[in-house]
């Protein structure tokens, strides 16, 4: 069997996938009920996607592929996008009731096929039914517009939440609207097969699936784990204490004025520098001054450039939640960002221009201290 580029993109993606699900069920940074229900989305989907591709030609993964999983994918999603959210309708009466259209067809099929497949007994009617045949034909449409219907729901719940954090809303919107265009592709293979009846048309509904593994990845799993880790670390600090910066990281007041005394206050009791977008803007808003002003005093008063002064604070706070076994569960791209990095790189960059060391060194310093 040759395989094509296309062929050996969309076997990385299914591997990827199963890799992904795999680590999210068994790797302790990602393991939780939440993400559970995202693991068994993604397997799914990997597994109906390798299915759907594969070339063997065999007997077995030709059956197991002709069983309507199509069904159960969309449901395993909207429960992930209901705990995400920690929604109302969790505690919904007719939740368990999604899965119920899966294993309503999949009790009918085996039965069907025990009959005209395995021949275990025989049933009062041939395969050629007309009323069997219109049931097999519609399988895929009904299984379209199910996960259509679920998907289009769930983002609308996910649209109109107002009480999750905004990152959090933010990434099951883009999910949403990542799966509503899987759901496209799909509508327009299977609208292309009716009319053709050529198996190749569902090619790029397989590597559109492909492109959602490798996205998901990142932008997703791994992303939205951080995002849960921030909130745990600002619980521990909000219910134990306020990291602040010794006299030897935060840089010293050179020229004294009412401006810098303030600017001061504002860094160590209000914890500015935590914000992300913190710069010019926010300062000459707290201090009532102009931006132009706020460089001047900041260069007089203290004797450094703004970027110098707000990382100053950050990496003392960093410093400090490193160093305290309380954090120790914690990523360090989380401790990073909850100081107020907006990103990774960022946070290494500035951490070793001060400390001469890595985040990671500078924790295994600290605990072998």
């Amino acid at each position: 069997m040759s395989l094509s580029i296309s062929d050996f993109f969309i076997l990385a993606s299914v591997i990827q996938g199963i890799s992904i699900g795999l680590a999210i069920l068994c790797a302790p940074f990602f393991r939780s009920k939440t993400n559970n229900y995202l693991a068994g989305f993604i397997l799914t989907l990997s597994g109906i996607t390798f299915l759907g591709w594969q070339k063997f030609d065999g007997f077995w993964s030709d059956y197991i592929w002709s069983l309507m999983w199509e069904f159960l994918v969309s449901v395993f999603l909207f429960q992930y996008f209901l705990r995400v959210l920690k929604h109302p309708f969790l505690k919904a009466t007719w939740l368990p009731w999604l899965y119920a259209p899966f294993f309503f067809i999949l009790v009918i099929d085996l039965v069907v096929d025990f009959s005209f497949i395995f021949n275990f007994y025989q049933l009062p009617f041939q395969e050629n039914n007309v009323v069997y045949v219109l049931y097999d034909k519609m399988l895929d449409t009904l299984a379209l517009w199910w996960n259509a219907f679920l998907i289009v729901w769930a983002f609308q719940i996910a649209w109109k939440d107002s009480q999750s954090p905004p990152e959090r809303r933010r990434w099951l919107v883009r999910f949403g609207v990542a799966m509503l265009g899987i759901v496209v592709v799909w509508f327009f293979s299977d609208l292309i097969h009716f009319f053709t009846k050529n198996e190749d048309s569902y090619a790029p509904t397989w590597v559109a699936l492909s492109v959602l593994f490798w996205w998901i990845a990142y932008a997703g799993v791994y992303q939205l784990r951080i995002l849960e880790e921030r909130a745990e670390i600002q619980d521990l600090l909000a219910g134990r204490f306020a990291p602040k910066p010794s006299e030897r990281t935060a840089p010293a007041i050179v020229n004294e004025n009412t401006y810098t005394v303030q600017l001061k206050r504002l860094m160590d009791e209000t914890q500015l520098y935590r914000n992300p977008d913190f710069g010019r803007q926010l300062i000459a808003e707290r201090l009532g001054i102009s931006e132009g002003y706020v460089t001047q005093v900041i260069q007089d008063g203290l004797g450094v450039g703004l970027i110098d002064y707000v990382n100053g604070y950050r990496i003392a706070a960093t410093k400090e939640m490193l160093s305290d076994e309380a954090f120790a569960p914690y990523s360090l791209e989380a401790i990073g960002r909850e100081a107020g990095f907006k990103s990774r790189s960022a946070f290494y960059e500035a951490f070793k221009k001060t400390t001469g060391l890595t985040p990671g060194s500078y924790r295994k310093s600290e605990k072998a201290s």
